[in-house]
């Protein structure tokens, strides 16, 4: 009996599946087997997975069904005690579940632990950019939004057949579903703040379609509370405020979308079922919405920004207010994280961008510092 199983649902990703599992196959830990399970696949997946001859390796096929379905396909013919996931188009880091199953093995009263994710391009290029949002403490908290990459958990069987397989009815965020339930039935979770996995991004990725990520979204929570009286009070408590952190990122959806109108709706209710977000001239929302601008699927943080102030519904005067002060701190930080990775062209530009947005910041020398440097660089550059 293996101690992992690793469980990789494979949907017409022939193209990524073979560094997938070669990935798990390079680990620093052998103890595993590999299931790939087939979701009715019309490309070259079967040929892929069939052509290791590593006997760990095992192909199974199914009709297509989702990505929840082919989980539980894997899960119905795993040996492993505990679970782990890996999507086709991703990859584990050599030492993931060494460094995982340590984890659950020296802590056992944890169900579940989880790791940072890299993230990747469709080339396999990293980005700069890590999941690396800790679990909270309080596992309510989870009900604000899913910090975790699939990529990234490992979790105990005993507590995976305690709540039960994946959502089928979900076309989305079945993961987040997973965990939810598992905190409500009382498993502890671990966190380990070490990269584990490779997680892409790519035009073809699931996550990009606005539309069905804000549908699952609601899905699931409508889900979690729809029978209020089994919760307990600690979850009661969070409903409005999850309800309202939904919102915000439909708004986020909306706003790269471009459909304002629906945008300027999820902000209003946003903060109509929170109006802590408006507290201290709306500094939680503005917060909050600078987040948006560091999503790596937004090619111009900036712009984008801007499009979303510029679109703000009108009962959110008070963060309308904030558009210059907000947009200059965004543009320094794009400013000085371009400076750092020698993009002397970016950082000259949004640093200028930030003088113009609040020209307060030409006094402060760190920018001021880098703008006189990036320029002169540049010149020096072309003289050559």
């Amino acid at each position: 009996m293996p101690a992992v199983s690793v469980i990789i649902p494979a949907y017409n990703q022939g193209h990524y599946l073979s560094q997938a599992i070669q990935s798990v196959l390079d680990q620093t830990c052998q103890d595993f087997e590999i299931i790939v399970v087939d979701d009715g696949s019309t490309d070259h997946t079967r040929q892929v997975a069939q052509s290791f001859t590593d006997l760990r390796v095992r192909y199974v096929y199914k009709t297509n069904g989702g990505l929840s379905s082919a989980r539980n396909a894997g899960i119905r013919h795993a040996a492993g005690r505990f679970l782990t996931y890996l999507d086709s188009d991703d990859l584990f880091l050599p030492e993931k579940l060494s460094l995982l199953l340590a984890a659950l093995q020296e802590r056992p009263e944890w169900g579940l632990v989880a790791g940072q994710a890299v993230l990747i391009d469709e080339n396999g290029d990293r980005l700069g950019e890590i999941f690396d949002t800790p679990l909270p403490e309080d596992t309510t908290q989870l009900l604000l939004g899913n910090p975790l990459h699939v990529g990234s958990v490992m979790v105990r069987r005993e507590w995976q057949e305690r709540v039960g397989f994946f959502d089928e009815t979900l076309r989305s965020y079945e993961d987040w579903d997973m965990w939810l339930r598992l905190a409500r039935a009382g498993c502890q979770m671990g966190w380990m703040p070490k990269p584990v996995s490779l997680y892409r991004f790519h035009r073809a990725q699931m996550t990009r379609n606005g539309e069905q990520m804000t549908a699952a979204t609601f899905a699931v929570l409508n889900k979690t509370f729809s029978d209020m009286e089994l919760l307990p009070e600690a979850w009661k408590a969070m409903r409005d405020e999850a309800y309202s952190r939904a919102y915000l990122r439909a708004a986020a959806q909306a706003y790269n979308s471009q459909t304002f109108a629906q945008a300027k709706t999820y902000m209003s209710e946003a903060a109509r079922l929170n109006p802590a977000l408006l507290a201290n001239e709306a500094g939680l929302l503005a917060g909050l919405v600078a987040g948006w601008a560091n999503y790596v699927k937004t090619s111009d943080p900036l712009a984008f920004l801007e499009t979303v102030y510029e679109h703000l519904p009108d009962n959110l005067a008070v963060l309308r207010q904030r558009r210059r002060q907000e947009l200059a701190k965004e543009a320094m930080q794009l400013g000085f994280a371009a400076y750092q990775q020698g993009d002397l062209t970016k950082a000259r530009s949004v640093i200028w961008r930030a003088f113009c947005y609040q020209p307060y910041w030409l006094i402060n020398r760190g920018a001021l510092s880098i703008f006189i440097r990036s320029w002169l660089q540049a010149g020096k550059a072309a003289e050559s």
